[in-house]
């Protein structure tokens, strides 16, 4: 083959190789946007903070959280990358299959489709479902190297309609309407160091906004962790009792 046929050819792959790698994240976060995220009311922003291109933008976020049902395992010992990766492997055991639909004595087997969604099988009447997957992947970081996981149900689930888990590591909770503050920002997945470091600054401004935090630090991860590191989004929250003035 001619070099001049090489060297195009070799262009074209290039090319379309680099295609790819843009085309690749930029799915992934199309995707993502689209999945079901736990539902809020914002009430109020703190503080101010510079972004890209000198773009200011509010540092923090007052939410009301509407109540949800979410699956959670507890990780005792280790690291937060283990006690995530852990958690998370046992709650998509449940998700993709370990569990039991109410009414029935099997399985509800689950399907991959694109968007990434759940293929529910047949079910005690019969029918199929499809769920849409959520996001994000959630963790409450309690002391002595205690990490709760977790992983916020679909919103047409009910207590009573949510299939059980085989897994009795796996609980299904009901969270109630509550009051968090939530810093957002991009960057790889967070580890302890970054965790501190953004719950600082959290904690900075709920203090000039004179709240306080109740409970544990949350991390909320709502890309999976292939991800470009400039597209994900993560966060860091602390639930507070907000003043009746602010909510009114």
């Amino acid at each position: 083959m001619p070099s001049t046929a090489v060297s195009a050819a070799l262009g074209t792959i290039g090319g379309l190789a680099g295609l790819a790698l843009i085309g690749w994240p930029i799915a992934i976060w199309y995707e993502v946007r689209k999945c079901e995220k736990p539902k809020y009311t914002l009430l109020r922003t703190l503080g101010l903070r510079r972004g890209w291109f000198g773009r200011t933008r509010p540092a923090a976020e007052v939410r009301l959280y509407a109540p949800y049902l979410m699956a959670e395992v507890t990780m005792q010992g280790g690291d937060m990358e283990d006690a995530l990766s852990g958690g998370f492997r046992q709650i998509a055991g449940f998700i993709f299959g370990k569990n039991v639909a109410v009414g029935g004595d099997g399985s509800q087997k689950v399907a991959m489709t694109s968007p990434v969604t759940l293929e529910m099988g047949p079910a005690a009447a019969g029918d199929s479902q499809k769920i849409a997957m959520t996001a994000p992947v959630t963790a409450e970081l309690g002391p002595d190297n205690l990490f709760k996981v977790s992983f916020i149900m679909p919103s047409q689930y009910t207590a009573e309609s949510l299939p059980k888990p085989v897994n009795p590591n796996v609980q299904i909770k009901e969270m109630p309407a509550r009051t968090m503050v939530a810093l957002t920002w991009h960057g790889k997945s967070p580890r302890e160091a970054e965790v501190e470091k953004r719950k600082a600054e959290l904690l900075e401004l709920l203090a000039e906004a004179g709240l306080k935090p109740r409970g544990h630090v949350h991390c909320w991860q709502y890309d999976p962790p292939f991800q470009w590191r400039w597209f994900r989004t993560n966060e860091i929250l602390f639930e507070v009792e907000e003043p009746a003035a602010a909510t009114s």
